[in-house]
């Protein structure tokens, strides 16, 4: 006889799973084969949806055990490259190069990974390399040279060319992106640089590396990007005609690639842009957002200066008299010179009222503080939030349909301050 338990639908069935804990699970699937096999398959679901591997030879023994499990590899959707603070990516596994320096498709390892994307895991097209160790070396001023190591293993450029001949060579339809090198010492604003002799740049230029982005959603890159990074990162924006998120850090002067991506003729249908460590003015940001009207709504701006000719309070003000889309805006550690990190910092402090909050916490400030400032009436709930760290608001953050009102806001509370 089936207990009540046993006839209710899939969908009422992932809504209590979703809501027990593993001894509740594991008792659960004692009441009926059609129970079990449900278990399963919401196990699969919630424990290999990512999945991740450090490409040493036990990490890849256990990505291959995951693909050959067909109740799990139908359910990994992301593949997360990361080594922990005590590991390497790739340690004491063979990696095949080129004499010019990138690492290669061909070698066993690197085959047994195409094999398993290509065969296996035919559901996984999002990526994730993320280089978070402290095993690199440093040059004399303490700044990490990634091409240079005292170990034998993968660095976050290595992990990237492989992937990226992977997928040219595959074809692989690929949805998400991210890659995060933030195990460099030489920077605090974003991730560190990747050095060009890591990448093969002319794989990239080639129209079968071009197509797999077609589909790209969300592409992340949390490291600095140089000059001669800017073409191919270009390339791959313009073939992905379903970008949404995108999100960018600069090594440098970013205004060149700026000024290029507000003036593109293809634009994506961008819903959220990240700028970090960027250098901006009030008109290239309005540029950015005219180009890409209609579908842009989200701006985070982090570790950005503005140019020679501006200061925030003047882009801040000029933003506020435009008609923008925009519905959520954040900024943190915004500077009044590119060159000048350490002082000429952009706070908001008079945001600040009668508030008692610890350092580090985000808190509300509420409708009627603001009100008190614009000096009017407002006849909707505008709320800002703020970080505040060690007694001074450096970041602030607005979501909602009074964009404009919050600029000002912005506009009016912004100070210099070291």
């Amino acid at each position: 006889m089936s207990s009540g338990l046993d006839t209710l639908p899939p969908e009422l069935l992932q809504l209590i799973w979703d809501r027990l804990g593993a001894a509740d699970t594991s008792s659960l699937r004692l009441v009926s084969k059609r129970i079990k096999e449900f278990s399963n398959r919401h196990f699969s679901v919630v424990n290999f949806k990512t999945v991740r591997t450090n490409l040493d030879q036990s990490s890849l023994q256990r990505l291959v055990d995951v693909a050959n499990n067909i109740h799990h590899a139908i359910n990994v959707t992301c593949l997360y490259f990361e080594n922990a603070v005590d590991t390497v990516l790739g340690r004491n596994t063979h990696w095949d190069r080129r004499p010019s320096g990138p690492v290669t498709n061909r070698s066993a390892a690197a085959e047994t990974l195409q094999y398993l994307l290509v065969h296996k895991l035919v559901n996984c097209r999002s990526f994730v390399i993320k280089h978070a160790d402290d095993h690199m070396m440093t040059d004399e001023v303490g700044d990490t040279i990634e091409d240079e190591y005292n170990y034998d293993g993968l660095s976050t450029g290595d992990t990237t060319n492989l992937l990226f001949t992977v997928i040219a060579e595959t074809g692989l339809m690929v949805k998400s992106l991210t890659i995060s090198n933030w195990g460099y010492k030489g920077s605090n604003r974003v991730g560190g640089p990747i050095p060009t002799a890591k990448l093969s740049l002319d794989l990239f230029r080639q129209s079968r590396f071009k197509i797999p982005w077609i589909d790209l959603y969300e592409l992340i890159l949390e490291y600095e990007i140089s000059h001669d990074h800017y073409d191919w990162i270009f390339d791959l924006i313009s073939c992905a005609s379903n970008l949404q998120i995108l999100s960018l850090g600069f090594e440098d002067e970013s205004g060149n690639f700026l000024k290029r991506l507000a003036s593109a003729t293809s634009a994506p249908p961008l819903c959220k842009l990240t700028l970090a460590s960027a250098k901006l003015s009030g008109q290239l940001i309005l540029d950015l957002l005219n180009n890409f009207k209609g579908s842009l709504v989200d701006l985070c701006l982090r570790y950005v200066g503005s140019d020679e000719d501006s200061s925030w309070n003047s882009i801040l003000a000029f933003l506020a008299e435009k008609p923008l889309q925009l519905r959520r805006l954040s900024l943190f550690y915004l500077c009044e010179s590119w060159d000048s990190w350490n002082s000429n910092v952009i706070h908001f402090s008079a945001l600040r009222k009668v508030m008692n909050v610890d350092s580090m916490i985000v808190t509300d400030v509420h409708e009627k503080d603001i009100d008190r400032g614009l000096g009017g009436q407002m006849d909707n709930v505008m709320k800002l939030k703020y970080l505040e760290c060690s007694g001074t608001v450096m970041g602030v953050s607005y979501k909602g349909s009074e964009m404009k009102m919050a600029l000002e806001t912005l506009a009016k509370a912004a100070e210099l301050g070291v």
